[in-house]
């Protein structure tokens, strides 16, 4: 097959399957957040029933104990038990316990004395529960409430009171959880499955309210009593409704189409448990995925369909001059070395030029650039060599310009300070002449020549043979812990704190209550060298290219003193880098991180070959 048609089957196919893999897996992300979104929100509307009919039961349980407290209700009631006056005054409390249900808002209540004798009931039903029930209820006081799991499955509410007779008046009333879950389930538009029977009232008239009408709206549903010894909680023998046809009529129906589920558990603090799902259509999730699948699609078969015709476009184009270029490039890979003669189009046409004046140029190219290596090597040494010198003619400088000053005004100082400062310049010459010798016979940097250095002591020197030209500046060295000795070539390093004193001097010069400190500190495997300054600090723009090759702020700097210490510090197995600003949020500090048992043998240095560097 030829170039054009494989280059546009083979564009066509990549654009395709590229399409249509990432059509797919944004289709398949979308649709798992898109479903694991909507089942989050099924089980939040879970969670949110059960705390709501959790906050109902405790509404509850705070209403009945207030009517035991502070109501005159079960008061009056033990007055007249105290009395002996409870039978002549039954008929009159009846009819308050119906209120007392309607105001409250519940669907049972009953007020009963310690023995099981019942003195008012709403509904009127509940008067024929046996005295053992209605004694056990009154006996057992919850602090909160407790679930009935029976057919009628209610949140009970107690509260009991003695009187100054020392007889027990109680509260106990119930709200019916089916209707609860059916108007928080309206609200929420789900559709809650209990897994107990649904149960199915009749609503009649109490024979008490055809005698004193309740307050408007209220409805009292006629039950059947309930007597069970054997029940584990008294709470579960309140009430049964008795069957009717009108609460399932009123119970919302399934939506249509696939559910999503979730189980919700309603459990008391003494361990009653109520089971129920919730149910909630996916007609909505179904509806966004459609519009997901919708969507991807269109823009998948757009992008593919253009991509194609693209794809067809680019291979005619580029097949007949690329042939043509790949015969002639073969031709030079072989050894001829001749212009390709290739025409086209556009970019190809230009390529084909540049090609033929790039095989016209090779030899002459090779020779210049063989040429301007070397050049380059030697003037890369040059620069690193005249920069590492100038470092040490400072001190040299001031110890002589201080000798000079001595004898000028005859100072009896002199000879104290002879014997110092010629063996400061001694010394400076010394790691001078080794520069050069190192530099001019390997045009790199000496290999490091590890030796036992005492690190504070070497702190020290530093600052000594730099404290003449320090003039105004406050330079001093801090010892934190105690460095021990360690194994460094002792002139690279006091090369590379000079090369930092230096730049922090510069940085500090003109700057009132200029002040550089070089401390010394270690961990027990590294020793720390830190020069801190408290002057302008450096440019953003510059901190992140200080140990490139001519990276400098400096008017006369070559930029070669940072990369030269970095080197030195790396040949010694160690790090020099930039912290930042000082702890007084000035200035700068660099810090010299070396290993105690010194860089690695010289066959393991990443320098210790003699090839230039540039």
């Amino acid at each position: 097959m030829r170039l054009a048609p494989r280059l546009a089957l083979t564009f066509g196919l990549l654009a395709a399957f590229s399409t249509a893999g990432v059509g797919l897996a944004v289709r398949m992300r979308l649709a798992a957040k898109e479903t694991s979104r909507f089942q989050r929100e099924v089980e939040g509307v879970c969670a949110r029933l059960v705390d709501e009919v959790r906050r109902q039961g405790e509404v509850d349980q705070t209403l009945i104990g207030g009517a035991c407290q502070g109501g005159e209700l079960v008061d009056r009631v033990g007055i007249a038990v105290d009395r002996g006056e409870l039978d002549d005054r039954r008929t009159g409390f009846a009819p308050i316990v119906s209120g007392e249900k309607t105001a409250f808002d519940l669907d049972e209540l009953l007020l009963a004395v310690e023995g099981g004798d019942i003195v008012g009931a709403s509904p009127t039903s509940l008067l024929g529960l046996p005295s053992r029930d209605v004694d056990t209820l009154l006996k057992t006081n919850p602090k909160h409430f407790v679930l009935r799991t029976d057919a009628a499955p209610a949140l009970v509410s107690r509260c009991t009171k003695r009187s100054d007779g020392g007889k027990i008046i109680g509260l106990v009333g119930a709200r019916h959880v089916d209707p609860l879950l059916e108007r928080l389930a309206k609200t929420l538009d789900v559709t809650v499955k209990p897994s107990w029977p649904t149960p199915q009232v009749q609503v009649v008239p109490d024979d008490d309210l055809r005698r004193k009408p309740p307050a408007k709206g209220a409805r009292d549903r006629k039950v059947a009593p309930v007597a069970s010894a054997s029940a584990p909680r008294p709470s579960a023998s309140i009430t049964k409704p008795a069957p009717s046809a009108s609460a399932s009529a009123n119970t919302p129906k399934p939506p249509v189409g696939e559910l999503a589920r979730a189980s919700c558990r309603l459990q008391d603090d003494s361990g009653a448990v109520l089971a129920f799902d919730v149910l909630k259509s996916t007609r909505e999730l179904e509806d966004n995925l459609h519009d997901v699948d919708q969507t991807v699609g269109l823009y998948a078969a757009i992008s593919g369909l253009v991509a194609f015709v693209l794809a067809i476009i680019l291979a005619r184009s580029l097949s007949r001059p690329l042939s043509s270029l790949a015969a002639e490039a073969g031709k030079v890979a072989a050894g001829e070395a001749r212009p390709l003669g290739v025409r086209g189009s556009g970019e190809v046409q230009e390529l084909a030029s540049a090609f033929d004046r790039m095989i016209q140029d090779l030899s002459v190219t090779r020779r210049r650039l063989a040429a301007a290596s070397r050049v380059a090597a030697w003037r890369e040494v040059a620069r690193r060599v005249a920069h590492e010198v100038k470092n040490p003619l400072a001190p040299i400088r001031a110890a002589v310009e201080t000798l000079r000053r001595l004898r000028a005004r005859e100072d009896p100082r002199f000879d104290e300070y002879f014997d110092e400062a010629t063996r400061t310049v001694l010394d400076e010459v010394h790691r001078i002449a080794n520069i050069v010798t190192e530099f001019t016979r390997f045009a790199r940097l000496p290999t490091p020549k590890p030796q036992d250095v005492d690190a504070e002591e070497l702190a020290r020197h530093v600052v000594q043979i730099h404290k003449p030209s320090a003039g105004d500046i406050a330079f001093a060295h801090v010892a934190q812990r105690r460095a021990p000795i360690i194994r460094a070539d002792r002139d690279q390093i006091i090369q590379v704190l000079t090369n930092l004193v230096q730049n922090a001097f510069d940085a500090v010069k003109g700057v009132p209550g200029g002040a550089v400190t070089l401390t010394t500190d270690t961990d027990g495997h590294y020793v720390a060298f830190s020069v801190t300054d408290n002057g302008a600090g450096i440019a953003p723009e510059i901190s992140g290219r200080l140990f490139e090759p001519y990276a400098t702020n400096k008017v006369s700097g070559t930029g070669l003193g940072l990369a030269i210490a970095q080197r030195i510090a790396i040949e010694h197995n160690g790090e020099l880098s930039y912290i930042g600003t000082s702890a007084s949020g000035k200035g700068a500090v660099f810090r010299l991180l070396l290993p105690i048992e010194g860089p690695p043998p010289a066959s393991e240095s990443p320098t210790s070959d003699n090839s230039p560097e540039v």
